[in-house]
């Protein structure tokens, strides 16, 4: 079956965004809210479907940006997302993992 296949953001790049990740406390309860991120752009898939990349404000007033790093095809497209921290950090996914897709 041809669909989309969404690989994500590697491992680090969550694991960075979850310790660094604003998440502004409800100002009711004091729990953390989900971050509004802002959409920085936009990729296609192959049913015309649109997905958006997004930017991501982080506790030290930092952003991250969500890049399309890679999208090989293996029954549809393999969209690897990376992530571009305002200071030229960068989490990439390793090349094996792309043409293993």
């Amino acid at each position: 079956m041809r669909c989309d296949q969404h690989m994500g953001l590697p491992k680090e790049a969550l694991e960075f965004l979850s310790k660094y990740l604003v998440t502004p406390p409800c100002p009711y309860c004091n729990r953390p809210l989900v971050q509004e991120c802002e959409v920085i752009g936009q990729y296609e898939g192959m049913f015309g479907d649109i997905y958006d990349l997004r930017r991501y404000n982080l506790k030290s007033g930092l952003t991250a940006d969500e890049f399309l790093q890679a999208d090989p095809w293996s029954s549809g497209p393999c969209f690897f997302i990376g992530l571009r921290v305002s200071d030229g950090l960068e989490f990439r996914w390793p090349e094996q993992d792309i043409q293993n897709a």
